[in-house]
């Protein structure tokens, strides 16, 4: 009997497929209803802005397109920004 040799092309091109891509989606949409139930809100606009977009390689990514997005998720060494990992922590919570 010989060893087990995956096709990694095929596996590769999986997520291309409209059964992946479709499930992709709604976990993705689960995530997105998590991270902006949890956001921090002082005018909506970044809770509001938390989507989800098909990335180049089939994945499907959870983004925020506001320009202080970062700062939000990852905080900044000032103390009066903290950083609340609203997206990570959706993440997190989906894996669950």
């Amino acid at each position: 009997m010989g060893a087990f040799k995956p096709n990694n092309a095929a596996i590769a091109s999986l997520v291309h497929e409209d059964f992946v891509h479709a499930d992709l989606h709604e976990r993705a949409d689960r995530v997105v209803a998590v991270a902006q139930g949890n956001a921090p809100v002082e005018s909506g606009h970044y809770r509001d802005s938390i989507h989800a977009e098909d990335g180049p390689d089939g994945s499907v990514l959870i983004v925020s397109d506001v320009e202080y997005a970062a700062v939000i998720e990852l905080g900044t060494r000032d103390a009066d920004h903290p950083a609340h990992h609203t997206i990570a922590n959706a993440l997190d919570a989906a894996r669950g």
